[in-house]
């Protein structure tokens, strides 16, 4: 078997395997990277690791429509992998004439060394954007200085493949010089990727993820389905103090929202009285003991009768609730009787952590009961047909109920932020805001959750990293992971990623990536790249919530106006 290891970025080493320790990783081959308009050469490093060199046959197809020149490469269309660590590079130039979007595809096609493995056909995928004005063509110089220059910039670099005459050599190397500055190692224009080939029939050891970065530029990493757009490079994100991108030119028209940075104050002063006139509760009970007390009612007044959810331990059931002479519907949380009594106290603790507080918006508990101190039980107001969030919108994605219009998706994540910025209002970090520890009923009116059973009833969704505690990795902004620093800042990189789970129906983040490596990748720059059919508005709301700086994120009430913003635009173009 042959393993490939290849890195695609902007101004950044940084790797993905294409094939690694002789399999196919098809998630990254399928990836279709975006190539900016300023920069024209893509940079690729291989070896063969079997200890011979392997033949391979290149080939790129493409479709210029007169915005960009032919492809330029700098090894022969056939020849043999390398067995030390070399470099090929592929130059495309764009003529500055007209704006447009090219997909280039560079087919290479590996043979096996014996009858005992099979050959590899790779595809690299490349969306090439040229915009009108900005020409990447190398201008003309002497052959004497082509060739001093090839000199300079590749002592001890690259060996070329030696194919075909030597005319052709000659073109390749100049070329190559022509555009010297940008293969410097280390060059903020070079884009860079890498392959690897050895035989081996060892199996991934880990899982690899294809992500978006965040350059340099204050722009968000926005796309179209997996790869970025001319139209969705205009934006940057909201509150960003940066210079706006080089892509934002007159030749892209404008977006249904895209606001400039003066409106930032308008949501940082956001007229929403039922977010910017909560005051702080002063007198509200924070001792749990005394929670309880208040709490607690009789085991006859809640009656369980469906069990809508159940963990290794924990219960949710739907139930009734005896309030004087009147019932009402109810959730119920609970634990069987298998639960240690750690896990029962565990319960009791995270689901009082929003005692006393009343918001349209968040769930509290309004009854408990503790006869049995193993079998504890927390009743909230809920309607019948309320369900949790994250299995709603799974629900919608597997074809079992019709899944909301985009407009409805960005109200619930309007009706997310809304809760949240209550809760920090009263000076609480929830610490995990997700779609699991939100309820949606028929009408989509939303509550934000505490998160007590989440671990057990969602155990996907949570990872230990060595320390016996099981977090929500995935979820969870740099400076938690890496630093264990709580804050409300936290809280809306956890938002952000709430917003990715509405675009997506309940899909997993960063489901390709292992859990120890998110705090790497994360303090990288990458994050998970745009939904399919998510408007590139709403994916920059959520590139402006998992800005690397705690301090340049939105907070959760200029998130709501924003959120608010866009859904009043969605509603004027449908």
């Amino acid at each position: 078997m042959e393993e490939f290891r290849s890195s695609a970025s902007v101004s950044l080493d940084a790797e993905l395997y294409y094939v690694r320790e002789g399999v196919v990783n098809k998630y990254a081959t399928s990836f279709i990277v975006p190539v900016p308009a300023h920069i024209a050469d893509l940079e690729f490093m291989w070896q063969a690791l079997g200890g011979r060199p392997l033949p391979y046959v290149m080939g790129i197809d493409y479709e210029s429509r007169g915005a960009m020149q032919p492809p330029q490469v700098n090894i022969s269309e056939r020849g043999f992998v390398p067995t030390t660590l070399q470099t090929f590079r592929v130059r495309l130039p764009c003529t500055g004439t007209r704006s447009a979007e090219i997909l280039v595809t560079m087919q290479l096609n590996i043979s096996a060394p014996d009858r005992a493995h099979k050959d590899i056909r790779l595809l690299f995928k490349r969306n090439k954007i040229c915009l009108k004005g900005l020409s990447t063509v190398p201008q003309p110089r002497n052959e004497t200085a082509r060739l001093a220059g090839d000199a300079s910039q590749n002592s001890g670099g690259v060996l070329f493949a030696a194919g075909g005459c030597a005319a052709a050599a000659l073109a390749l190397l100049t070329a190559a010089a022509a555009a010297g500055t940008l293969y410097k190692r280390g060059s903020k224009a070079r884009h860079h990727d890498s392959i690897h080939t050895s035989y081996t029939t060892a199996a991934y050891g880990s899982h690899q993820n294809v992500l978006l970065r965040l350059d340099t530029l204050g722009r968000p990493p926005s796309s179209t389905g997996s790869y970025a757009t001319i139209a969705s490079l205009h934006k940057f994100p909201f509150g960003s103090r940066r210079s706006p991108s080089p892509y934002a030119t007159t030749h892209i028209g404008e977006h249904v929202y895209a606001k400039p940075e003066s409106r930032v104050s308008y949501y940082a002063a956001s007229n929403l009285t039922h977010v910017s006139q909560q005051t702080f509760t002063k007198d509200r009970i924070t001792d749990p003991a005394e929670q309880l007390r208040l709490l607690t009612t009789p085991r006859s007044n809640i009656r369980l009768e469906i069990l809508v959810h159940e963990g290794t331990f924990g219960r949710v059931y739907k139930g009734v609730f005896k309030r004087g002479d009147t019932y009402e519907e109810v959730v119920v949380k609970t634990v069987s009787d298998a639960a240690s009594a750690m896990q029962a106290a565990l319960l009791v603790a995270e689901g009082l952590r929003l005692f006393g507080l009343v918001h349209a918006n968040v769930l509290t508990p309004m009854a408990a009961c503790a006869e049995e101190a193993r079998k504890p039980l927390l009743v909230y107001c809920c309607p019948s047909h309320s369900s949790n969030l994250k299995r709603f919108l799974t629900s919608c994605r597997l074809g079992h109920q019709a899944a909301p219009a985009t407009r409805e998706l960005v109200d619930l994540g309007a009706q997310v932020a809304c809760g949240l910025a209550y809760l920090h209002v009263q000076r609480i970090v929830h610490a995990d805001i997700a779609a699991r520890n939100c309820v949606v009923d028929e009408k989509l009116r939303l509550k934000v959750t505490d998160n007590g059973l989440s671990r057990d009833l969602f155990p996907d969704d949570y990872h230990c990293l060595g320390d016996n505690e099981n977090r929500p990795v995935k979820w969870m902004a740099p400076e938690t992971l890496l630093q264990n620093q709580y804050t409300t800042a936290s809280d809306v990189w956890s938002l952000g990623i709430s917003l990715w789970e509405l675009a997506t129906l309940g899909a997993s983040p960063l489901a390709e990536l292992d859990a120890a490596d998110v705090g790497a990748f994360l303090s990288g720059g990458y994050r998970p790249s745009q939904p399919h059919n998510c408007p590139d508005e709403l994916y920059g709301l959520m590139s402006w919530c998992w800005t690397l700086s705690p301090q340049a994120r939105p907070t959760a009430p200029q998130l709501l106006a924003a959120l608010h913003d866009f859904r009043q635009a969605l509603s004027t173009y449908i």
